[in-house]
């Protein structure tokens, strides 16, 4: 009886903790990162956007538009259910931000600005796969290595 007491207890303690860990966090956009110069080379807006595509795309991250300052990027994963993200990543040549602007099956509760955790970790991925683009933006613009921008 007392080990089937504690059984029990034992159980309940990891629906508990099973249950607090459910939990979605807050929706976030990324702050501002700064694009520095790199040696005495400043990178032009079109520079900073094909770094920015380069990057997303080595992330696998599909490219669903551009305009003057914003490339609009989706991810989509078919892990057990299908589910995607949709942000923006708005630039300028000092400056990239990425901001939230739809989701599907990611939990995104507006009312409670709340989304699945795996939103964090996509835009964490993306943001700095964006940064190790952009450290090779003036190797990718000069022509050195054979690439040309997108």
């Amino acid at each position: 009886m007392v080990i089937r007491r504690a059984l029990l207890a034992a159980l309940l303690v990891l629906c508990a903790a099973f249950t607090a860990c459910q939990r979605n966090p807050p929706l976030f956009d990324s702050p501002p990162n700064a694009i520095a110069a790199i040696g005495n080379h400043k990178l032009s807006l079109g520079e900073v956007r094909a770094a920015i595509i380069r990057g997303a795309t080595n992330r696998k991250w599909t490219i669903q538009s551009q305009s003057p300052g914003i490339v609009t990027v989706e991810a989509v994963s078919r892990y057990k259910h299908e589910y995607g993200l949709t942000v923006d990543v708005h630039y300028t040549e000092t400056s990239f931000t990425i901001t939230y602007r739809d989701s599907y099956n990611l939990d995104y509760n507006a009312k409670n600005g709340t989304i699945h955790p795996t939103y964090g970790y996509w835009v964490r991925n993306l943001e700095a796969a964006i940064k190790l683009a952009l450290l090779d933006a003036p190797r990718f613009s000069s022509g050195r290595q054979g690439a040309s921008t997108p």
